[in-house]
């Protein structure tokens, strides 16, 4: 018996993968919580070793870490003198939800679809 080929949806789905192995990490998470702390109204920013002292890292394993969040563009990175702060950004970590939601809702449309087809609605 031939299998049936099925013609993607169009638009094809774009998601990055690399953003998604990033969060996939539970110290990259638990960091990313860490930065989610809010001071005075806004996000503060930390220094490397301000983060490592919250957990039970060395300097060199949260600085790996933070330069991976980094390259995905979940936490940005400013120089205060001779320290590099890192804070969250929030604006991706938003943008990267609603992208979700836009999944969840084009999967849920097609369940829905693929059963009215099928006559069980």
């Amino acid at each position: 018996m031939a299998t049936k080929r099925i013609a993607l949806r169009s638009p094809k789905l774009d998601y990055d993968i690399e953003l998604l192995k990033a969060l996939a990490d539970e110290t990259r998470r638990e960091i990313l919580q860490f930065l989610c702390t809010p001071g005075g109204g806004e996000m503060l920013a930390y220094s490397v070793t301000e983060i490592a002292d919250n957990f039970s890292l060395t300097t060199s394993t949260v600085s790996h870490h933070l330069q991976l969040l980094r390259r995905e563009g979940l936490v940005q990175m400013e120089k205060a003198g001779k320290e590099r702060l890192y804070n969250l950004n929030l604006e991706r970590l938003v943008t990267w939800a609603d992208d979700m939601d836009d999944l969840m809702e084009d999967i849920l449309e097609a369940r829905d679809a693929a059963a009215k087809a099928r006559g069980l609605t």
